[in-house]
């Protein structure tokens, strides 16, 4: 039984990674995410991370999932050293033009790796992020632990995923159940809440986690919740077109992030784990 479970994981991960190789998929995240408005969010947030982590100058970090890089240029503009790593050739190939355009290709050095599987050595980097990833990785305990694995004891491992628990997670699922909004299927797993939708490019999952499942799942890795915060209050600005209605929403974000912080309610969580010194890990 664990042996068929397994296979059918793997599967869905191969025809998950299908879907986001696909330039429809990045182009899409692109116009949704990467506009002036959000870029004011994440530039607050990443202030606030960097801040935090109190890192050395050209301290080196793992960008795990990186995309078309737009994390890794943050930081690498904050002083990181960044290896950014994603599946996708069609990722990586938009990552490497955008990197060259803003000057960075001298601290950021990209390279293709799986989050299930990566090539990289134990206890190898202090820092890593994962900012957005796991939310669509089927086999959720894996890369849990690829992460981890990676990660030096002392070390941080940053990661924004949505909150099944946010008011705008709570208002769409019943929204969704009474009206039958959407075509995704809506699946109830112990990591969260799970949306399966086939799209043009392919089968896709998005999901909105449950954050103390996570909480307890690195803890049982050996990581410790170092901080915990809120990002975006919601994510609702890429259902409208009205620029005063998506104006609005990024206003309210920023209130949010500012001054209440309060994680909760908030749609996007930030947590930064602490990897525990060898001797002090969890089973």
């Amino acid at each position: 039984m664990r042996k068929e479970r397994k296979e059918v994981e793997n599967n869905l991960s191969d025809r998950l990674k299908d879907t986001l190789s696909e330039d429809e998929m990045h182009r899409n995240w692109i116009r949704v995410y990467r506009n002036p408005l959000n870029a004011a969010f994440y530039e607050n947030a990443f202030d606030r991370i960097c801040s935090l982590l109190n890192s050395p100058q050209e301290a080196s970090i793992l960008d795990v999932g990186c995309g078309t890089c737009a994390q890794s240029m943050r930081l690498a503009r904050r002083g990181f050293q960044v290896l950014a790593i994603d599946f996708s050739p069609v990722a990586l190939k938009k990552a490497e033009t955008e990197i060259r355009s803003a000057g960075l290709q001298d601290r950021i050095t990209l390279r293709r790796e799986d989050i299930l599987s990566l090539t990289l050595g134990d206890d190898s980097f202090e820092y890593l992020l994962c900012w957005g990833v796991l939310m669509h990785i089927a086999d959720l305990e894996r890369a849990i632990s690829e992460l981890v694995r990676v990660c030096k004891p002392g070390g941080r491992i940053i990661i924004s995923e949505g909150n099944m628990s946010s008011l705008q997670s709570r208002l769409l699922r019943v929204l969704k159940k009474a009206f039958r909004l959407g075509k995704s299927r809506l699946v109830r797993s112990r990591e969260g809440y799970e949306f399966w939708e086939s799209t043009a490019s392919g089968i896709l999952l998005t999901r909105q986690a449950d954050i103390r499942w996570l909480v307890r799942r690195f803890k049982e890795k050996g990581c410790s919740l170092e901080h915990h915060f809120a990002g975006q209050f919601t994510e609702l600005y890429s259902v409208f077109h009205s620029t005063p209605a998506t104006w609005s929403i990024h206003k309210l974000n920023d209130l949010y992030f500012r001054y209440i912080e309060w994680p909760a309610p908030a749609f996007g969580n930030v947590c930064i784990f602490r990897k525990e010194q060898e001797g002090n890990e969890g089973s």
